[in-house]
């Protein structure tokens, strides 16, 4: 008897001892989730190069420890494609938030936040079966008692969270062929392919972007027709719709957006910030908002050129990874090319940012501005290298011949090659 005890006396320093450390090893646990009226409180912790990437990463946790909570006792299986979906919209579902901590340590931030998670709208998402609907349940940011702050600073945040976190390469196919074999020199030669996976953009990606901005608009307008000549004489005249469009302008002309300031008219006051989705083919919704909030938004999505001007560029840089394998699947080598491929379905018109608040420094003027953000399925980059100019040029697909040197008994053993893309901001 004394001995088990002895025995159970020595399991429970040791684990004491290890909680200890743990504790220690990792900062203090978090609190576990609890209920508050209609909302589920729930802790989370985020880390970050910058301050909002670690504060986007504590809600995004705290929603993660709402969802476990939220789940007990609930027999109904959720499709994991719906627990992502909301844990990329996270922002939406939490009605506000107490930042607990934020401390820079080296260089990365650390931010832990209180967040108050809204129960029904949870279990609403995470109780549907269609992983491709919205998950987002809600009248509407203008509909809810917040004061005028209050909604730029949750529009912003909700825009900026699943704008930012989207996994653009995901969109973009990359196929690779062998061409051809230098076996002397050492060198392989590949065609690669790139497309833009439209099918997937429109049935995924429009639905749950569009929920968002369904969400936070102050005004939109459906299915604003392009592509087809409004009126002449006043009789309407039926042309045959152009399938090719290789810049921002052969978007804009034909919508009738207004050369001067890039926009369409949309109810309410004048001097507002507009964002436009390709909803399908020929078809855009128009959302209007808050311009503070499409500021914030721009300015977290586009990269800052020379004399602190935005560039139009989400991405520094992107590389493709290519993976070379034998015939049994073995990885013989792995070789990175960069890429000169920028933006991903997020473009903004050049003219209107460089007459923006943000590069002129005067943020009074947000409400006299006019500004278009278009979210189209397509890759593209800044047409031409100088100064001035203020159109992107659109590639659905493009194509890249790349040699890469290798051992002669590589070469021999090469049977097929994968590749992937990396984006960095």
């Amino acid at each position: 008897m004394r001995k088990l005890l002895s025995v159970g006396i020595i399991i429970f320093m040791i684990s004491l001892f290890s909680a200890i450390f743990i504790s220690s090893a990792h900062g203090s646990p978090a609190k576990q989730p609890n209920v508050s009226g209609s909302f589920i409180v729930a802790e989370g912790s985020g880390v970050g190069v910058t301050r909002e990437e670690a504060l986007m990463d504590a809600r995004r946790d705290a929603v993660q420890q709402a969802v476990g909570f939220a789940m007990k006792g609930v027999t109904q299986v959720v499709n994991d494609r719906v627990r992502e979906n909301i844990l990329q919209f996270s922002r939406a579902f939490i009605e506000k938030y107490d930042i607990l901590e934020d401390k820079q340590d080296g260089n990365r931030w650390r931010v832990t936040i209180k967040a108050w998670v809204r129960r029904e709208n949870l279990l609403k998402g995470l109780l549907q079966k269609d992983p491709d609907k919205s998950v987002i349940d809600g009248a509407g940011l203008l509909t809810q008692a917040l004061t005028n702050e209050q909604r730029v600073k949750e529009a912003a945040e909700i825009l900026t969270d699943i704008l930012t976190s989207l996994s653009y390469e995901n969109y973009v196919h990359a196929a690779v062929g062998a061409e051809g074999i230098n076996a002397r020199s050492g060198e392989l030669t590949l065609n690669v392919r790139f497309t833009f996976d439209k099918e997937r953009y429109f049935t995924q990606m429009v639905p749950q972007i569009a929920s968002i901005l369904d969400y936070v608009a102050e005004a939109k307008q459906k299915d604003t027709p392009f592509l087809l000549d409004r009126y002449s004489d006043g009789e309407t005249v039926v042309v045959t719709p152009r399938t090719e469009f290789d810049s921002l302008a052969s978007y804009t002309v034909p919508m009738e957006i207004k050369k001067e300031n890039r926009y369409i008219d949309l109810p309410g006051v004048s001097g507002f910030a507009n964002i436009y989705l390709l909803k399908k083919n020929y078809y855009f919704d128009c959302y209007r908002v808050p311009a503070e909030a499409f500021a914030a938004v721009v300015e977290s999505l586009l990269l800052t050129g020379g004399q602190n001007r935005l560039t139009g560029k989400m991405f520094d840089e992107a590389d493709l990874k290519i993976a070379f394998k034998s015939k049994n699947g073995q990885l013989i080598r792995e070789y990175t090319e960069p890429l000169q491929l920028y933006n991903v379905m997020l473009f903004t018109n050049l003219d209107a940012l460089k007459r923006s608040p943000w590069t002129a420094g005067k943020p009074e003027q947000y409400n006299e501005q006019r500004h278009a953000l278009f979210i189209l399925p397509r890759l593209g980059t800044i047409a031409g290298q100088h100064a001035n100019a203020t159109d992107y040029l659109l590639i659905e697909e493009d194509a890249a011949s790349i040699s890469v040197k290798l051992s002669p008994s590589d070469i021999k053993l090469v049977e097929s090659a994968e590749c992937r893309i990396e984006m960095k901001r």
